[in-house]
């Protein structure tokens, strides 16, 4: 049998070994149990800080770490980039109290192997860890399906700026090069104001909450929760932003702010 191989069916045969780092003794204690249920998993400690975690890490070999997305000294995006970094990364699985679009889509760009709500039922969470032994994310399928839409949309974004940011410094580029032997291109260049991208149309705070929930591909219903106002005045204030913008759709409202005007705060 090839080494590989041997390799791989050592991995799949050997328990897989966890931290779990949460605040909550109690939440702790009761993840502790139901993975000692399993003959799958060797629980190797419990931390309730970022600091701890990270110095387990460093000294221990770690397969899979949950983490809590609240833990109150660091941030769990930033934690998760810092364990992918580690020599030997172990799988980095955020814990949520609810489906969390941004947390979400951050938490998978920056290398997250899952994201699980804390209400999932327990044979799920064990289904899910399962398979990170063959290369799969841990994700239940509601958390599934909201990722490949927050992915699709990130795809659709970048392609959509890459394209316009192609199309629109191309031609200047070459008018630049052309015009760079004449005199009053040499004398007077360019101002910082005329290079600036032009502004977005003023929105209001209202419009820019839901142009923001746009870009992450939220339907006009799921904007109406969000925000506790009715699926109808969602539309009206589409229907705004579409106007100001000079879109005809919501996806060209969404590529236009992927490259111009200033990023719209998160929703707290």
């Amino acid at each position: 049998m090839p080494s590989q191989e041997r390799q791989q069916l050592s991995f799949y045969r050997r328990t897989q070994r966890v931290v779990i780092a949460h605040e909550a003794d109690i939440f702790c204690r009761g993840l502790h149990s139901l993975l000692a249920t399993s003959e799958g998993f060797e629980v190797l400690a419990e931390v309730n800080s970022c600091t701890a975690l990270l110095e387990i890490v460093a000294t221990t070999t770690v397969d899979t770490v949950l983490i809590d997305c609240m833990l109150a000294d660091g941030d769990c995006i930033e934690l998760t980039r810092r364990l992918n970094e580690a020599p030997s990364p172990p799988h980095v699985v955020l814990l949520a109290s609810r489906i969390n679009d941004e947390l979400l889509l951050r938490s998978l760009l920056n290398g997250a192997s899952g994201y699980l709500t804390k209400d999932t039922p327990g044979h799920q969470v064990l289904a899910c860890l399962e398979g990170l032994r063959k290369g799969e994310l841990a994700l239940t399928p509601p958390v599934a399906s909201a990722a490949i839409r927050l992915l699709t949309w990130e795809c659709y974004r970048l392609a959509a700026t890459l394209s316009a940011t192609t199309s629109s410094t191309g031609p200047a580029i070459a008018m630049d090069q052309t015009q760079a032997g004449s005199p009053q291109h040499r004398s007077e260049p360019a101002s910082a104001e005329s290079r600036r991208p032009a502004a977005l149309p003023h929105l209001t705070e209202q419009e820019q909450k839901i142009l923001r929930l746009l870009r992450l591909g939220l339907s006009n219903k799921q904007i109406a929760a969000r925000l506790s106002i009715s699926p109808y005045t969602v539309g009206k204030h589409v229907q705004h932003i579409l106007r100001k913008l000079g879109a005809s759709n919501r996806t060209q409202a969404a590529s236009h702010t992927s490259f111009e005007g200033p990023q719209v705060e998160d929703e707290q």
